[in-house]
């Protein structure tokens, strides 16, 4: 079973309501009475309107879904499915609890990095002081010619590193488990970026520590989200927290 099938088996299999679902260009928010769970929005190429259009399943009904039925489009093959389940499912978390913290997700991996080989799975503004602290950084982004491929090259440079920093897109765009399997054994693991679960279950599943985001007031996400606004103009908001949960 894949890291995201096994994480939506852990939900509780409850009829919690959707009271809210938003699709931005860059960004995705569902809402439940338990709170608000944001995803990245992911669109592939392809028509926008004809016989041969991409469709959101259930669109125009969303509200009449249960959070936990629009979770499971977590495991669909169309990428706005997967954005709009994975927002449900971060909606369905309660508040974290454990080590929890609002420390930078930076510092984490420059300490757990420091003098060691590091991995870094997506584009971060830390890396340049990750570069400082660790003895060397691995960066693997999309490729223009062969996108996320897990190509024999990644996987032997991925196998080098000491600890992986990886972005939560890859929740989204399929290659997380490939990435867990090409890990080397012990290696510490940072799953980072708004769209991450903020769960015991991630950390139960082989991560270190989960560094993502909770909403504490839907209103202006919502509303930044909906007008083309990036994350970085949410958290000027006021209305996110940036928390850190370790095992």
């Amino acid at each position: 079973m894949d890291f995201l099938a096994q994480l939506l088996d852990r939900l509780p299999r409850t009829g919690t309501p959707v009271t809210g679902a938003w699709i931005g260009p860059y960004w995705t928010a569902v809402q439940t009475g338990l709170g608000t769970g944001l995803a990245a929005t992911q669109r592939e190429a392809g028509p926008t309107h004809g016989e041969h259009a991409q469709r959101l399943p259930g669109a125009g009904r969303l509200l009449q879904m249960s959070a936990r039925e629009l979770a499971e489009g977590v495991l669909a093959e169309l990428p706005l499915a997967r954005s709009v389940g994975l927002a449900a499912l971060n909606a369905l978390l309660p508040e974290p609890a454990g080590r929890i913290s609002e420390r930078n997700a930076g510092d984490l991996a420059a300490e757990r990095g420091a003098g060691r080989t590091v991995g870094v799975v997506g584009w971060f503004p830390f890396i340049p002081q990750l570069r400082q602290a660790a003895a060397r950084v691995e960066i693997f982004e999309q490729d223009p010619a062969g996108g996320f491929a897990l190509t024999p090259e990644r996987t032997e440079r991925l196998a080098r590193c000491d600890g992986l920093c990886i972005t939560a897109s890859a929740l989204l765009n399929g290659t997380l488990d490939g990435l867990l399997q090409a890990a080397r054994p012990g290696a510490w693991k940072l799953l980072v970026g708004p769209s991450a679960p903020l769960c015991r279950a991630v950390l139960d599943l082989g991560f270190d520590a989960v560094c993502g985001a909770r909403v504490r007031d839907p209103g202006p996400v919502v509303r930044v989200l909906q007008e083309g606004g990036c994350f970085q103009q949410m958290r000027q908001t006021g209305a996110v927290r940036l928390l850190t949960l370790e095992a």
